[in-house]
């Protein structure tokens, strides 16, 4: 998660985040430049109560509620975070916003988004580029995640190769990963996507000290798709 987080916290110019939740963009800018969000949701009420109950089976309504982010500026970033651990099953979810603004004049609010997308797409290995976007939801396309890349429809959770995926915002992509150690496995499901100048990062993981088997990736790939559906939806909503 640090990594999802630190790949996207500034944009274009070398510009600072103000700390009023203002635009310190100057005069410069014009409408046309200026993103199509601007403000975001309340993080902890974003994902539904049915939703997390399916994430977090068995967790009390304190977990439910969820724990906010710290962030300098809730008008440019929020988020929240749920866990909750049940013997040797640990289940852990985040969600993450963030409205981008660019600093340079001649690049909007949202091309800079798409730009920043690219890059923390390119991090996890999926190769993003301007045709896989547009100003709507994405029906077809293919990434380019490297070798082992495979690009399946969306739901088609049995491949733990970095992908493209359509149908979620204006463009996505999901990273699956498992470690292993002494003291068990761990998979992480990290599920990316940018509407228009907002890029929203969930991010699903299952830790068990269970010898028997590693955290089914289908699952945990689908509980991650289910909860950015949701808001993507929500920021059209």
């Amino acid at each position: 998660m640090a990594l999802i987080l630190g790949s996207v916290a500034c944009s274009g110019g070398g510009g600072s985040e103000d700390t009023d939740g203002s635009d310190t963009t100057g005069d410069t800018r014009t409408a046309a430049g200026q993103g199509r969000y601007s403000g975001l949701p309340e993080p902890c009420g974003a994902v539904r109560q049915e939703t997390l109950a399916e994430l977090l089976p068995g967790a009390d309504p304190e977990t439910y509620a969820g724990e906010p982010l710290a962030t300098y500026d809730t008008g440019r970033r929020v988020g929240c975070e749920w866990r909750h651990a049940d013997g040797s099953d640990t289940r852990r979810l985040s969600v993450d916003f963030q409205r981008v603004i660019s600093y340079e004049p001649e690049v909007s609010d949202d091309d800079q988004a798409e730009r920043d997308f690219e890059e923390l797409a390119a991090e996890a290995g999926v190769t993003i580029t301007e045709e896989d976007s547009d100003d709507g939801p994405e029906e077809g396309g293919d990434g380019d995640g490297g070798a082992d890349h495979v690009s399946p429809n969306l739901g088609d959770s049995t491949s733990t190769a970095a992908r493209k995926l359509d149908g979620i915002g204006h463009v996505a992509f999901l990273d699956d990963r498992l470690t292993s150690n002494d003291t068990g496995d761990r998979r992480q499901v990290t599920l990316a996507f940018r509407n228009a100048n907002v890029i929203v990062t969930v991010v699903y993981g299952v830790s068990t000290t269970r010898p028997e088997a590693a955290p089914d990736s289908s699952s945990t790939q689908s509980h991650a798709e289910s909860v950015a559906r949701q808001l993507a939806e929500g920021l059209d909503g």
